[in-house]
């Protein structure tokens, strides 16, 4: 008697990510990735009846509160993931046709990895918070040109994203948990709406094409951060109206000019809380904000932790 075809169960979401990461360091050998998820913060949604599911497959909070060094293999999902507190540093795993690719990832780091990739992963002080959202292929991948040209992973700092970004992060987690089918679909919605405006950012960062008073203005910031800058002398010395000023530099680089110039100080402030020991007085004086506590309630602000606990996160 001929056999019929021996049907296999699909692999589970959990199975899955569980056979492809390998932790090693204070965690241990043979520790899972579900063992480190963060208890009811962090679902697995393997429902395959439930087509909203394929969204999303899994996503969550997760603390490693101990140092941890792990490899992942390659999967055939987009991992979006923001860092919420602790650093760590993550390597592709590259290959023949492309170098390995290393980022530093610090609290406020957004990063976006193309499916297939591989890499390993360190952290450099804990607890080190993230949240990740394991994202279907088919339904994702077109954001893939913008943020991920050539399979490189995308990094974006706290201070680069625009701030509907954050408005919509928090909210992530609350949908993703929800076992309403309705939830499935406002997060599918925040994920593209987020990945669109991280994909517009990128653009706008990169337009060479700018009018010559908005270059100008931009380079003005990009370089000369730390002095003190006003409308006035700009309309002077630019020899454009201000109101035209704000319309265009607003219009072309997507955020008013005084958002951009603090994000560059906040940029170099996180640089300079890394890598000097400077103050917190001197930190803000150097990149032009003489008003320490403004410094301090901006960063607040920016990145949610204030920048003394931001070198603590960074420098240990």
């Amino acid at each position: 008697m001929q056999k019929g075809p021996i049907l296999m169960e699909p692999i589970t979401i959990k199975a899955r990510l569980n056979q492809a990461y390998h932790f090693s360091g204070a965690a241990g050998n043979g520790i899972r990735f579900s063992d480190l998820s963060d208890g009811a913060a962090f679902v697995f949604r393997e429902d395959p009846s439930a087509v909203h599911n394929r969204f999303v497959p899994a996503g969550g909070r997760i603390s490693y509160a101990s140092p941890v060094r792990l490899t992942r293999d390659a999967l055939p999902y987009l991992l979006f993931l923001y860092v919420e507190s602790g650093s760590g540093t993550l390597t592709t795993a590259g290959d023949a046709a492309q170098e390995p690719e290393s980022c530093q990832l610090a609290p406020g780091d957004l990063m976006l990895l193309p499916d297939q990739t591989a890499y390993r992963f360190s952290t450099t002080h804990t607890p080190f918070c993230y949240h990740c959202f394991y994202l279907s292929t088919e339904y994702f991948s077109e954001y893939l040109p913008f943020l991920c040209a050539d399979d490189r992973i995308f990094h974006m700092s706290r201070t680069e994203a625009d701030d509907i970004v954050w408005r919509i992060l928090p909210c992530l987690s609350r949908e993703l948990l929800s076992d309403e089918p309705v939830s499935s679909l406002h997060l599918t919605a925040m994920l593209s709406l987020i990945l669109s405006s991280l994909a517009a950012s990128r653009r706008a960062a990169s337009t060479p094409s700018l009018p010559a008073h908005v270059a100008h203005m931009k380079e003005i910031f990009d370089t000369d951060y730390a002095h003190s800058h006003s409308l006035a002398a700009l309309e002077s010395s630019l020899g454009v109206s201000r109101y035209r000023l704000c319309h265009d530099f607003s219009d072309c680089i997507g955020v008013p000019p005084i958002q951009y110039l603090n994000r560059v100080r906040l940029k170099a402030a996180r640089t300079l809380l890394r890598t000097t020991t400077l103050t917190i007085r001197e930190v803000s004086a150097a990149v032009g904000i003489e008003n320490t506590t403004h410094f301090i309630n901006l960063f607040k602000k920016d990145a949610g932790i204030t920048p003394l606990q931001f070198r603590q996160s960074s420098l240990h």
